[in-house]
Formats: C-alpha cells, structure tokens, sequence
C-alpha cells in the first residue's frame, strides 16, 4: 500500500520547528537571524556572511574546525600538491585501521563524505522492478544496441524521512526506487520498517540523523 505519511524534506521539517521555539534557548548571536534557515540562507543571513563564531546548526557543520595539528599537518603538505597522493594515502589506511583494530580492506579515503555516498550509491543501487525482482529497462541503449547489463546486488534505497538527502539524488541517477521510511515518535530511524523495506540494495542510516539529531543505537 502507498504511504500516506505526509512526506517532509528537511528544510521543511526546520521551518515546522519554528523560529520562536529556537530562539527561545539560542544565544543572542543567533536569535538575530530571525529565522531557521540553511545552506545559501545561512550565509546570506544579515550580519552572518563571514562570521567564524556562528554555530549553523541548520548546516550540521563542526563550529570548532580543524584541531591546530590537522592545519599544522595540511601546511606542512602544501609542498607535496605537486605530486601523487597514493603513497600518502597508503600510510593513512594502515594507520587508521591499526587505531580502529579494522583491516585494510574496511579503510576507504575519500574528498570528504559526498564522495563516499555517491560511491555507496552507485556500488548498491541501480533499476529493479518492486514486484517481480528483476531488472527493468529504464536505461537508455547503448550505441551498440546492448541495453546495459544488470548488477545483482543492487537494487532500491531505503532512507528515513527527513534525513540528509544528497545520496538520494545519487541513487536516483542510477535509476534506482527510493523507499521513504517515516521517522519513529523519538524522531529517530524506524530500522524494523526499514529493514521490511529492503531487498536487494542499501539501507542509508544517517547517525546522528540530520535534521533531527536522533541517534540510532
């Protein structure tokens, strides 16, 4: 059956809180902006353009930035741009996986973690039909007339709803169903509807959730 949840994103579950309710609890700084707001709207908010000591929570940004070792660590390699980052890389898996007592093999370095949603999106996800569990020709035909071939493993997503949308948009150029699953009463992940959800593909669980804050055990 369709889900009749009302479905909201998260810049219209951050409105719903209401700006009164925030401020009530917020610091003068950020009672002035008047509103919840994110993304473009945070920067643009009046007197916020460049201000280092705005903590955005609408952004679910880090306001305490790099520790003085990471910039210390990152300057230190400006003279090394010029070159390949393989063999760096290499040493930062190894030391990574002997701190969190991981193998090699569960170590992936990516350019931050959008890189690493659109790879787990396009590792999991792809065209499948809901009903009868087989691929479905929603891809173009290739110029040699070969329609592409579909990978087993890979099949819907699973989300929570709101939650941080960037791998949906990923999933959905792979052509894959997206499945909204409706936060619990805690504002938390409904993990036994999501799993009764899934098939083939990925189940995403952003923890702590985003926009809600709720952590899933």
């Amino acid at each position: 059956m369709p889900n009749t949840t009302a479905s909201i994103s998260r810049r219209k579950f951050a409105k719903l809180l209401g700006a009164g309710a925030a401020c009530a609890v917020a610091s003068p700084g950020i009672a002035r902006t008047g509103s919840l707001c994110s993304g473009a709207e945070a920067r643009s908010a009046v007197g916020f353009t460049n201000a280092a000591n705005v903590v955005r929570l609408s952004a679910n940004e880090n306001p305490y930035g790099p520790s003085p070792m990471a910039i210390k660590a990152m300057t230190e390699a400006f003279s090394l741009s010029c070159r390949y980052p393989d063999d760096h890389a290499e040493l930062l898996i190894e030391s990574l996986a002997k701190i969190n007592g991981v193998s090699r093999d569960q170590i992936l370095i990516a350019d931050g973690s959008g890189e690493i949603l659109k790879l787990c999106a396009a590792a999991f996800t792809g065209p499948m039909s809901t009903t009868t569990n087989h691929a479905v020709e929603l891809a173009p035909r290739s110029r040699g007339g070969a329609m592409p071939a579909f990978v087993p493993g890979r099949g819907k997503m699973v989300v929570a709803d709101p939650t941080f949308e960037a791998i949906l948009n990923h999933a959905r150029v792979n052509m894959a169903e997206v499945a909204k699953v409706p936060l619990n009463t805690s504002f938390g992940h409904d993990v036994p509807k999501m799993l009764s959800e899934a098939s083939e593909g990925l189940i995403y669980i952003c923890n702590p959730n985003n926009p809600t804050a709720s952590i899933t055990p």
